[in-house]
């Protein structure tokens, strides 16, 4: 895994960034549509560079959600890829649910990225 250069510089960046983060971490392109609110037809634009989320738009904001999940999880983890899918799509006790199932089946992206964004107890005693 490698950390997103300046993902939110611009819209073209963003774009770029939401593509790279969703296949780094193995979502489908179907999956990265629903967080988006995307059509199949709108992702595959997306991902071949000939559509770019527009500042202001709902897309644009949960692209930015995206982007800050992948940079929190690659945080937490050092980069390490599989602990960094593993940490997506395993049960986690705390949010009820697999942070993967919250944000792709239930919408709930911005609470994964709340819970993502704050330090565990061991990482505050560092």
């Amino acid at each position: 895994m490698h950390r997103l250069t300046d993902p939110f510089a611009s819209p073209q960046r963003l774009s770029q960034s939401v593509v790279q983060a969703g296949e780094l971490l193995g979502l489908y392109r179907a999956e990265v549509a629903r967080l988006l609110g995307f059509h199949c037809e709108d992702i595959s634009a997306l991902y071949e560079g000939r559509l770019l989320l527009l500042p202001g738009s709902a897309a644009w904001e949960q692209g930015v959600l995206f982007v800050r999940l992948y940079q929190a999880l690659y945080d937490r983890t050092a980069g390490d890829g599989p602990r960094m899918v593993h940490w997506l799509r395993a049960e986690n006790p705390a949010l009820g649910s697999s942070p993967f199932l919250l944000m792709v089946d239930e919408g709930r992206l911005d609470r994964v990225v709340r819970f993502a964004e704050t330090p565990s107890p061991a990482e505050r005693r560092r």
